[in-house]
């Protein structure tokens, strides 16, 4: 079932030649599994680097424990391919409010949306 919701949301989205602007739900779910993939890569990293003792630093800390609590949509506009993009896709503003131990991180931030191999994708450096 979710590789049919995947292959009819790229359907739609690429049938004109262009991708269809994301909505906010889509942009805060991409937004949140770039952000997820991002701690992990981390907790990745400190276990490597200083092991299972600074791994558990982290968890008793809960320093890696967040959540999202707003995602608002500001703006987007269709991204120009350039040479070597495969993907067309959405430059979008947005604020986004992050819950953590330490408290309330509220940023007004912006990246690149586009069709993914498992959905919409986010490139929080373009």
């Amino acid at each position: 079932m979710h590789m049919f919701a995947v292959a009819l949301l790229a359907t739609t989205a690429l049938s004109d030649g262009t991708f269809v602007e994301p909505s906010e739900d889509a942009m805060r779910q991409a937004f949140a599994s770039d952000l997820a993939d991002g701690v992990q890569g981390v907790l990745a990293y400190v276990a490597k680097s200083g092991g299972t003792q600074a791994l558990a630093r982290i968890h008793a800390a809960r320093t890696d424990e967040y959540e999202i609590r707003a995602f608002r949509k500001v703006e987007c506009r269709l991204d120009e391919m350039r040479p070597g993009q495969i993907r067309p896709g959405h430059v979008c503003a947005f604020q986004v409010e992050v819950e953590t131990v330490v408290g309330p991180i509220e940023r007004s931030m912006g990246g690149r949306f586009f069709i993914g191999p498992c959905g919409l994708a986010y490139d929080h450096d373009a």
